[in-house]
């Protein structure tokens, strides 16, 4: 893919919370709720990501933030400008080392 942005395009996939109401019977068995979600990775610390689904070159919208502790996998999709020329002086694939 040769189509650079601002931030790395990713795909996250989470166990996300899951709930439910109404007078019923406990479910037998508890499954994760596995979700996935494709943005902008626009912000990182040790604990969270927060991903924007759209970006104009200045501002985000429809961000969302994730605990790191629930993500399952994680794939970067297309990497920064910045990141590609890193990367080629350092002989490397440009997605390495963003996660």
């Amino acid at each position: 893919m040769n189509t650079t942005y601002k931030y790395p395009l990713v795909e996250v996939t989470w166990d996300d919370a899951e709930s439910d109401d109404g007078w019923d019977e406990p479910p037998a068995k508890l499954e994760p709720a596995i979700v996935t979600t494709v943005g902008f990775l626009v912000k990182e610390t040790d604990a969270h990501i927060l991903i924007a689904s759209t970006y104009d070159g200045y501002h985000t919208n429809a961000r969302i933030q994730i605990p790191k502790s629930i993500i399952v996998k994680q794939k970067i999709i297309a990497t920064t400008k910045k990141k590609r020329r890193k990367a080629r002086r350092l002989n490397k694939p440009p997605d390495e080392g963003i996660f």
